[in-house]
């Protein structure tokens, strides 16, 4: 070890503890990773303020406290400590991050140099130095109500979005598209998502709300929902659910976020609901999946198509490629019930479906073939409040 390791050294050996004690605290690496991976999903990278590039950082009484955010999301949690201490710092959250999944082993020592305006961080054998930003400079964490409208197991939740969020425009020439409607009904809540070509509902029973606002909706951005997903999917435990007249927000345990809610007014989506059908077909999910997936290698015409027919018991899923060739596969139906029915879709539509579903049967409901389709679980009618429905455009096909 060199002078210059030894002097580092030297500066957290035990001799010194009682003049190092007021700025410097140890927590295990793991639980830190994973708070820090956490907040990071709110820090912008290419934000044009420096200042937003980087993670709050501070002691506090119920542990280390991590901060993010773009402005427009934003996400602190708490990391339990070993040892007490008093700082606060905004760090380069692109490095920071690095540095904490390579340290080397479990202890994590944290201290900073409020004159210098320097953190040190050292694991095992390695030390790293970083200069901190002004950490009054950091934006104030949003203030969430004191009252939350909904609560919701975090694992629940989570399947709840990741069943919804993709019907969500990519591209913000309607802004109000690129979120997810939280609606809250008498007695379900329902998450609506659609980009004109589909849409996605999900509808839960309402067992713990306290929202005086029934018939009212948040408009949530979906990337905001996607990172609660990822954040709550693996908690059992209840997730909290606040609104305000212009943000959300999600606690659970000791993470929450909160985002900016969408402005502008969702689309009135019970009207492009078909209220009625003239052809049902029920199948197994997984052979379905399957075949479209087989058949959608040839639907690489100008639309990605595939055509279905169903009819005698049998459901046809085919495709035309006229500069390639065609593809043709046949499964047997559940239960076809009306009329004999036909329709042409986006193979890609149809299989996003297919993966966010694991029901055994599903259902799909046709009224001809300029109509959308409707996709619900094959016992919706018997499952009271709950459950799925996707509605996809139809593609119009010359022959």
């Amino acid at each position: 070890m060199n002078s210059v390791d030894n002097e580092k050294w030297e500066n957290l050996d035990s001799s010194n503890v009682a003049t190092t004690q007021h700025n410097a605290i140890s927590c295990d690496r793991e639980q830190l990773s994973k708070g820090v991976a956490i907040v990071q999903k709110a820090v912008s990278p290419r934000s044009t303020l420096p200042i937003l590039q980087g993670m709050l950082i501070e002691t506090s009484n119920q542990g280390l406290h991590l901060i993010g955010t773009d402005l427009e999301l934003s996400i602190e949690t708490y990391v339990p400590v070993t040892s007490a201490g008093d700082f606060q710092m905004v760090l380069p959250a692109k490095y920071f991050s690095e540095i904490v999944r390579r340290l080397p082993d479990k202890e994590v020592v944290i201290e900073y140099n409020s004159t210098k305006r320097v953190a040190t961080i050292s694991s095992g054998k390695a030390v790293y130095e970083i200069n901190s930003m002004d950490p009054a400079e950091y934006p104030l964490f949003p203030e969430v109500p004191d009252t939350p409208w909904w609560k919701v197991v975090g694992t629940k939740l989570a399947n709840f979005v990741k069943g919804t969020v993709f019907c969500a425009a990519l591209e913000e020439t309607r802004p109000f598209l690129t979120g997810v409607f939280m609606e809250f009904k008498e007695n379900e809540v329902r998450l609506v998502a659609t980009d004109s070509f589909r849409l996605a509902l999900t509808r839960i029973p309402l067992e713990n709300s306290t929202s005086t606002k029934k018939d009212e909706g948040l408009l949530i951005p979906a990337r905001t929902l996607s990172e609660v997903a990822r954040i709550v999917q693996g908690f059992d435990t209840e997730v909290e659910v606040y609104a305000s007249e212009n943000q959300v927000a999600f606690k659970c345990e000791e993470t929450t976020i909160v985002s900016r809610l969408i402005e502008g007014q969702f689309p009135s989506y019970d009207r492009v609901i078909p209220e009625e059908y003239s052809t049902l077909i029920v199948v197994e999910r997984a052979s379905f999946q399957e075949s479209v997936d087989r058949v959608s290698i040839m639907g690489k015409d100008e639309f990605g198509t595939i055509r279905l027919s169903a009819g005698n018991d049998v459901l046809t899923v085919s495709a035309n490629a006229p500069e390639v060739g065609k593809a043709l596969d046949q499964l047997p139906t559940v239960k076809i019930q009306g009329e004999n029915g036909e329709i042409a879709l986006k193979a890609r539509y149809l299989m996003d479906v297919l993966k966010a579903v694991d029901n055994d049967e599903i259902a799909l409901k046709l009224t001809g073939t300029v109509s959308p389709v409707i996709i619900t679980q094959a016992d919706v009618e018997s499952n009271g409040h709950g459950g799925f429905l996707y509605l996809i455009m139809p593609v119009t096909l010359n022959a």
